[in-house]
């Protein structure tokens, strides 16, 4: 049985299609979706709304370059849930 969401979780998920790929997609969703993408630019100020922005992408923890990639951030409500939604697009 899937455990439920409620409105005020930040939850993230592969928006990637199954399968081999150049790049994958990982939207963060949710109230706390700014924070995340902040701490993994490793503090910096979120980019411009909707539009990509190329960055080192960082461990927050151990502070450690995990891949460079491009970045999304669509505030809400202005964005295609009307929450706040950020897009990581690396690597895959």
């Amino acid at each position: 049985m899937p455990a439920s969401v409620s409105l005020s979780d930040t939850i993230y998920a592969l928006a990637t299609a199954p399968g081999r790929a150049g790049v994958a997609v990982l939207r963060i969703s949710g109230p706390g979706a700014g924070a995340v993408l902040s701490a993994v630019m490793s503090g910096r100020e979120l980019p411009p709304p909707r539009r990509a922005y190329l960055t080192p992408l960082v461990d927050p923890v151990g502070c450690e370059t995990l891949d460079r990639g491009l970045v999304l951030w669509f505030p809400g409500p202005d964005s295609f849930t009307g929450e706040d939604v950020a897009e990581l697009h690396v690597h895959g």
